[in-house]
């Protein structure tokens, strides 16, 4: 029996998980936190891959972050699903960019560079400050880089008096920021969105030869991924017929900033071409968790815990403020929590903090404490990228991961092939292949420094990539910040591979991360720091939908843990200047606490 059909065995005592792998055409899977929704998905593409296409035809497989992507990697390779020719796993952004923009735009009429590169995060910035003085004045960029980048993903047809008219200084400085990206033949990430937009929407022959290599897009958070991959597919399951396989929660869309809609995904659940499904178990929290979720979200809903155990929600009151919180959670939380179970370690813990100060307070007082810690959000030391993700794991196996095969060497060479988008032909690829084994079965020692080992691994094999590569442009910026992270005095200067490879997540290392990056991810203990009036719901959140969407991320914040929630506030925020604000703890923590005490 293959492996998608033993995996299948797992959804049949779930009606809602069958009904979802059962459906034969297009459906849409609402999915609430802990309802394995990510398992219905990846068992449900390997059978549509096995049963209902036939190579060379695939699956496209979009979700929103390089985080999302690489989670579902890891678990369609266990399936015997690894990306290849006829099999797309990533961002809308690389899904936009390699299979419609960097294959047809030279043959359209867009009017775009017929080569181009990809933009780094120095390139847009650059690009940015120089439109801005052009069109507005010599202002701080900081200033107008959310709005502009909130409406640039909201107004996609630049040639509509909508767009024209609704804030015409930012229409005017997108306009111009767009042109002075041509006139470099750079793309950034919002335009691999829209020029792959545009070219599905004029063109029927582009969505035929879209159809005929995918005839099947799956898409997962789909309540993230905002108004042009929702037109996207529009066009592409409507007009051309693609079967369509969504999963999504528009009850944890939490990046409006960036441009998502929730109600996107209920006009979807609601169309009549699609067929919409409901998962209610969470098989994730406590019962006791479930139920203060719901508190939290602050709407009827249908969901069941699955689980035996309660779950505990505890509340610390700090007085003397956030540094006090970290003392707390540092000295006091875990250390109680690691006693209380010889089977729990700091890599099932998470600490969540949605504050740009917080986070830093945290870091310190974990590296006082003598924790290992990663961090997940701005202050990390390195930005994390498909690239740099692939080097951690790169970095695992060779620390002592090729004896138990995790990960597989096989997904670390199809990773390393999809890099190379430029090699042709079987003897190109070959070589590759070779290049990479080298390496890795060459440096296989655990306590190589860090610095060491990506002088070798550039020396070896990404010296010709990142340079012949025009789309890993933003991914060579990434690679020399990670490389400089390493130098004497830096974040990572005494990192070997090991500690490395850690950063993608190990038992020794406590996970520290945003309240929006955590959407997703899960632990045994969750830890949410500052929550208080101001911080959750933030100062200036002043609309219904700004106070939703931060009531929506407190629910992921606590429907990230299995049987331990933990939260702290001290009932006043301070600002950069030390002004102390008392506002009260959040009224997301009072309403919870008042509902817990009944």
């Amino acid at each position: 029996m293959t492996n998608y059909k033993i995996a299948a065995e797992e959804l049949r005592d779930n009606p809602g998980q069958w009904k979802a792998y059962e459906s034969p055409g297009s459906c849409v899977i609402l999915a609430g936190p802990g309802s394995g929704k990510t398992k219905t998905l990846t068992t449900k593409m390997a059978r549509m891959l096995a049963e209902d296409v036939q190579r060379p035809a695939g699956i496209a497989c979009i979700t929103y972050s390089t985080e999302c992507a690489r989670e579902l990697q890891k678990r369609l390779a266990k399936l015997g699903v690894v990306e290849g020719s006829n099999v797309f796993i990533g961002t809308v952004h690389s899904f936009s960019l390699k299979n419609v923009v960097a294959p047809f735009a030279r043959l359209s009429d867009l009017g775009l560079p017929a080569e181009f590169s990809v933009a780094s995060v120095g390139d847009q910035e650059r690009i940015f400050t120089e439109a801005l003085k052009a069109t507005i004045g010599d202002e701080n960029p900081y200033h107008y880089k959310m709005r502009f980048e909130r409406y640039r993903r909201t107004y996609l047809d630049r040639d509509s008096e909508e767009f024209a008219s609704v804030d015409s200084d930012i229409a005017k400085l997108i306009v111009d920021y767009e042109n002075r990206l041509v006139a470099e033949s750079l793309v950034d990430f919002d335009s691999m969105i829209l020029w792959g937009l545009q070219l599905i929407e004029r063109h029927e022959w582009v969505r035929k030869a879209l159809k005929a290599r995918f005839p099947i897009l799956v898409v997962d958070e789909y309540q993230d991924l905002g108004l042009s991959l929702h037109r996207m597919v529009l066009a592409l399951c409507q007009k051309a017929g693609v079967r369509l396989v969504a999963v999504g929660d528009p009850d944890q869309s939490i990046y409006g900033f960036a441009g998502s809609m929730p109600k996107l995904l209920k006009e979807l659940a609601v169309a009549d071409w699609a067929e919409p499904v409901f998962l209610k178990f969470n098989y994730r929290c406590g019962r006791r968790i479930v139920a203060a979720s719901l508190t939290a979200l602050g709407e009827e809903r249908e969901y069941e815990s699955k689980v035996r155990q309660q779950g505990t929600i505890d509340f610390y009151e700090c007085p003397e403020g956030i540094a006090q919180q970290a003392a707390i959670i540092t000295e006091q939380i875990i250390p109680t929590v690691l006693k209380q179970d010889k089977n729990m370690c700091v890599g099932k813990i998470a600490v969540l903090y949605g504050d740009r100060n917080d986070e830093s307070v945290i870091a310190s007082a974990a590296q006082n404490s003598g924790i290992k810690f990663v961090r997940i959000d701005a202050g990390a030391a390195y930005r994390r990228t498909p690239l740099t993700r692939w080097l951690e794991d790169c970095a695992a196996w060779c620390a002592g991961g090729w004896r138990k095969h995790q990960p597989p060497l096989s997904a670390l060479i199809k990773r390393w092939l999809n890099f190379n988008r430029r090699a042709k032909g079987d003897v190109d690829r070959a070589a590759l292949r070779q290049q990479l084994v080298s390496f890795l079965f060459g440096n296989r020692d655990p306590n190589q420094s860090l610095r060491l080992w990506l002088q070798q691994v550039w020396t070896s094999c990404l010296d010709v990539t990142l340079t012949a590569e025009p789309a890993m442009r933003d991914e060579a910026e990434a690679f020399n910040g990670l490389v400089q992270a390493t130098a004497d005095g830096k974040a990572l200067a005494d990192f070997n591979i090991a500690t490395f490879s850690g950063q993608g997540g190990s038992p020794e290392h406590l996970n520290l991360i945003t309240l929006h990056s955590a959407k997703g991810l899960e632990f045994e203990v969750v830890v949410m720091m500052g929550m208080d009036q101001g911080k959750i719901p933030r100062w200036d959140a002043s609309s219904a939908e700004a106070i939703s969407e931060a009531r929506r991320l407190f629910y992921v914040g606590l429907t990230r843990a299995k049987r331990q929630v933990h939260m702290t506030f001290s009932g006043f925020t301070e600002n950069q200047y030390g002004r102390r604000f008392a506002k009260g703890p959040s009224v997301f923590l009072t309403e919870l606490q008042d509902k817990l005490a009944i």
